[in-house]
């Protein structure tokens, strides 16, 4: 507001035409699919120029429905993508947990143990390895209670493609094509028409 630039007024036009572009955009909730808590979590790794931190992005679904998601720029800097998605599991595990504590305490039944899914295979490996190495040393502790979760069996964690992986579009900017196609995976659909 105080030097405001050309970008800016630039930045806002972009918001105000996504905007008008997306109003008749919703989800839509229906009973199929898997009643089941499966989560995505993806990060992006040094996106900021200014700071050089990733930005964490987690979905969750209940059923064929994303019921919460979360973008957001990570506290600490990662020193790799790795551990960058081992930082973004963590968040989601935490969410995972309130899911699950959740919907036992409103379906009156102890839930199954949450999927999550991540396209980083040695962010997965560093979940299953209760040992601290040479990779992990650096991380900060907090960090490592998703290890936690997975070894008291409350979060089972799966690997998926890169081209699967529906918190993508939380995590980074993405071309016009990629964008409409991650968002037709996410489950947000042009509800302003009647089928």
């Amino acid at each position: 507001m105080q030097n405001p630039r050309e970008s800016h007024g630039n930045a806002i036009k972009h918001i105000l035409r996504y905007l008008r572009g997306t109003t008749g955009y919703g989800i839509k909730y229906e009973r199929m699919g898997q009643k089941r808590l499966i989560g995505y979590s993806d990060s992006s790794n040094n996106v900021d120029p200014d700071d050089g931190r990733s930005t964490t992005g987690h979905i969750f679904y209940y059923g064929s429905s994303p019921i919460t998601w979360c973008s957001q720029k990570q506290d600490t800097v990662a020193l790799s993508s790795c551990e960058a998605e081992f930082m973004a599991a963590t968040a989601a595990a935490c969410q995972a947990i309130w899911l699950q504590d959740l919907l036992g305490k409103i379906m009156n039944k102890v839930q199954d143990k949450v999927v999550l899914r991540i396209d980083n295979k040695s962010a997965i490996e560093l979940t299953k390895n209760p040992v601290f190495h040479g990779r992990s040393k650096h991380i900060h502790t907090r960090f490592h209670f998703i290890r936690n979760c997975v070894e008291n069996e409350q979060v089972e964690v799966e690997y998926i493609p890169g081209v699967e992986q529906k918190a993508d579009i939380l995590t980074k900017p993405l071309a016009r094509t990629k964008f409409k196609e991650m968002r037709s995976l996410i489950g947000s659909k042009d509800v302003s028409r009647r089928t």
